[in-house]
């Protein structure tokens, strides 16, 4: 199962995918800042990313399950979160049987939001394993062997009438990941895709990809981008129709529930 997208709700994709069939997990969930999309000005280009504490443990907890099963043994997953909810990722891949190994401190140098309580400056990037795996990341010559990463944030200014995604990834800091804990030809895997920033690398460097995402917008670009690199077949597994979650409600509704059983399956 190698380059492959797909357009729906993780919490409804993942069980169409086999056990133990991905190299490595790398995803960027929603963080649950308690924020909207708004029609315009800054945050026009947003998700809602506004969750109960009942339903953000729940999404937390039932995808990281799904991550350690498709996961295969003695390999790594990395996930990108803020200092809110933290401690919920850290419970859910524990709880899943993931062993925590640590806490990966992303220094954007330039900060972000939040201009009154200390603006932001730095992301976790939690790493943890199924079984036993150590990364590759010894004697790189900078700052990764290290826990605390210094690589500058996106700060691409768009057009105002683009539509983009407004907390994508650095590739730089997506690379250090799927170098440290992937081979060329094994598979990486992101649950909550975006506009596809885990793909691109992946394939950049010659690993094959699985991505979900739910919002059709950001799907679309995901497909752009991914197409852009190289010649490499992608695998699009669109369904006629996905749940609208309220990690991300895309401005058109897109069907309804689609049977997982109807996945096609790849090599």
């Amino acid at each position: 199962m190698r380059n492959r997208i797909i357009l729906g709700d993780c919490l409804e994709a993942l069980p169409g995918l086999r056990d133990k069939s991905v190299d490595l997990i790398l995803t960027d969930p929603p963080y649950n800042t308690g924020m909207k999309a708004r029609r315009s000005g800054q945050l026009r280009n947003f998700f809602d990313d506004d969750y109960s504490a009942e339903e953000y443990r729940d999404l937390a907890s039932t995808t990281a399950r799904e991550c350690f099963r498709i996961l295969k043994d003695d390999r790594a997953c990395y996930v990108f979160i803020n200092w809110r909810s933290l401690g919920v990722w850290l419970d859910a891949l524990s709880g899943a049987g993931f062993r925590l190994k640590n806490v990966i401190v992303w220094d954007k140098i330039a900060p972000g939001l939040n201009y009154q309580n200390y603006q932001h400056a730095h992301e976790f990037l939690i790493f943890a394993v199924k079984g036993r795996f150590f990364p590759r990341n010894k004697h790189t010559g900078d700052d990764q062997g290290r826990d605390v990463w210094r690589i500058h944030r996106e700060t691409r200014h768009v057009r105002a009438e683009e539509f983009h995604h407004e907390t994508v990834k650095p590739e730089a800091v997506v690379r250090r990941p799927i170098e440290h804990a992937s081979l060329p030809g094994q598979v990486v895997c992101d649950p909550f895709m975006g506009t596809g920033t885990t793909c691109v690398v992946a394939k950049m460097l010659g690993r094959g990809y699985v991505g979900i995402e739910v919002d059709p917008r950001y799907y679309s670009l995901a497909v752009k981008r991914i197409a852009g690199v190289g010649r490499t077949g992608i695998v699009v597994a669109s369904r006629d129709g996905c749940r609208a979650s309220r990690r991300s409600r895309p401005a058109t509704r897109v069907g309804t529930r689609w049977s997982s059983s109807k996945w096609p399956q790849t090599e």
